[in-house]
């Protein structure tokens, strides 16, 4: 690498310095090119321009103090220090003896009185801060400035409710599904053929349904109907309650049973005509429909 790179490469990790950060290996890196180009001092131009921005917000109505403005003022002189070598004198020699090289010079002399003894790597530093501080602000605008992205929902989904199944729907898909399903059809304790339906039954799941088909509507003021279920393993003078139930108009009627107790192993399901709400103890003349198992 030759001295114009390693200047390069000097110029970029004193950038970097400013901007990032170092890393260890790369500010021994630093340290040794600043060992080979003394004038690398000279640079502190990037870390001066980082610094303001800063400072950008810092009250500076304080007066400095006039020691520290002492030396910061020789320390402005040395750093931006002229070159002291006497002017050149116009000389008005003829035109032809005279290359457009020295005319250029001795114009620029003449007028400027001084030439400034600035290096190009000592400007280059100023130049580099410069375009640091332009990327910054450019990215602080970038994050502060521009208008966050608006995030659009998607609408959320409105799931409709599943209807519920109708008695009949519900009696079906049981039928279906349960696996020791037992089906007995209504009798008449007379004979008759007035009232008819059956009785599906699950023992494993406590659950069944009753239809029926020519049950007359009741006054639910004055009368009800009422399930009961015999029990083998029971004493079977007193049957157990499986729910009750009012007629309102004629057609096919199913209703859920729900028994009280526990069915062991169902011998009889029975239908009577009882007082609005139930009895605990039904009368045998009430009965109107039976299913024997």
């Amino acid at each position: 690498m030759n001295n114009k790179e390693k200047k390069e490469r000097l110029l970029e990790l004193l950038a970097d310095q400013t901007i990032f950060g170092l890393s260890e290996e790369e500010l021994i890196e630093l340290e040794q090119l600043k060992g080979q180009f003394p004038d690398s001092e000279n640079f502190i131009s990037l870390e001066l321009a980082s610094a303001a921005i800063g400072l950008k917000n810092i009250d500076n109505n304080t007066a400095m103090p006039e020691k520290l403005r002492t030396k910061v003022l020789a320390d402005a002189d040395e750093f931006f220090g002229f070159s002291e070598k006497p002017q050149s004198e116009v000389n008005f020699q003829p035109e032809s003896k005279r290359t457009v090289g020295e005319l250029a010079t001795e114009s620029i002399g003449s007028g400027i009185g001084v030439i400034p003894n600035r290096r190009f790597w000592q400007w280059s530093g100023w130049a580099f801060a410069a375009a640091a501080s332009i990327a910054l602000a450019f990215n602080l605008w970038l994050t502060r400035v521009q208008p966050q992205p608006e995030i659009v929902k998607s609408p959320e989904t409105v799931q409709t409710p599943t209807p519920e199944l109708s008695a009949a729907q519900k009696r079906e898909q049981f039928i279906a599904t349960a696996q020791d399903v037992v089906q007995i059809n209504w009798e008449s304790p007379k004979g008759t053929k007035d009232i008819s339906g059956d009785v599906i039954w699950s023992n494993s799941q406590q659950k069944g349904y009753v239809r029926f088909l020519g049950l007359p509507a009741n006054n639910p003021d004055r009368e009800t109907y009422q399930l009961w279920i015999v029990d083998q393993l029971r004493n079977e003078k007193y049957p157990i309650s499986g729910g009750v139930f009012n007629v309102n108009e004629s057609g096919e009627i199913i209703v859920p049973i729900n028994a009280e107790l526990k069915i062991k192993k169902p011998k009889m399901f029975a239908i009577t005509v009882e007082k609005p709400g139930g009895v605990v103890v039904s009368d045998p003349k009430r009965l109107l429909a039976f299913a024997k198992v």
